[in-house]
């Protein structure tokens, strides 16, 4: 059992050490973030060709709505995670449900395969993995600049500890995404 925990340590270290050494190596160029609109302004109605008439809208103008964040498919309070996606932020987040994860395979070493496979997350970016199979357990990985923002791995493991955990255990995992959502943008501002 001890083996085993100094195993898990020393690979949560290494792969720490690759995301900060690794990301954007000419080798294993940075995936791109998942591509985030801005919402545009619709133009409005093309001026009057006769100068004579005022032009008064019957109806105001309608205000511009920001599109949904795209959220996956998790039990909970899916409006809050929902408004923590909308918030302006340094920081991109990417959540990935590993429903094809094997229930036996570590979850650190499932993350770590993903990471060798798919790349690194960008330097802005922290990917959270989360596991449905195992009660929503959760693993992540972040992005170069997002330790330079001052978040540090046990601070991170904190938020996870006091936000994300407390809510999953209660079926609320996507409330719980939201409130470490919300607690890493405050950490990084």
């Amino acid at each position: 059992m001890r083996r085993r925990l100094w195993l898990r340590a020393a690979a949560l270290i290494l792969s720490t050490a690759l995301l900060v050494s690794g990301c954007g190596s000419a080798e294993n160029p940075p995936p791109s973030p998942p591509p985030q609109s801005e919402p545009q302004p619709t133009p409005g109605p093309p001026p009057s060709e006769d100068p004579t008439t005022p032009s008064s809208p019957d109806e105001p103008p309608e205000e511009s709505t920001e599109p949904d964040p795209e959220v996956p498919d998790l039990p909970g309070d899916l409006e809050a995670l929902k408004e923590a996606l909308r918030v302006e932020s340094p920081i991109t987040y990417t959540i990935i449900i590993a429903r094809d994860a094997p229930r036996e395979m570590d979850k650190t070493d499932y993350l770590d395969q993903m990471l060798a496979e798919q790349g690194y997350p960008g330097k802005n970016e922290i990917l959270l993995v989360l596991f449905p199979a195992d009660n929503y357990n959760i693993r992540f990985a972040m992005g170069a600049l997002v330790f330079d923002r001052k978040i540090s791995l046990q601070q991170m493991l904190e938020m996870v500890q006091n936000q994300y955990l407390p809510r999953s255990r209660q079926g609320d995992p996507a409330g719980g995404l939201a409130a470490l959502i919300n607690a890493i943008n405050e950490q990084a501002r």
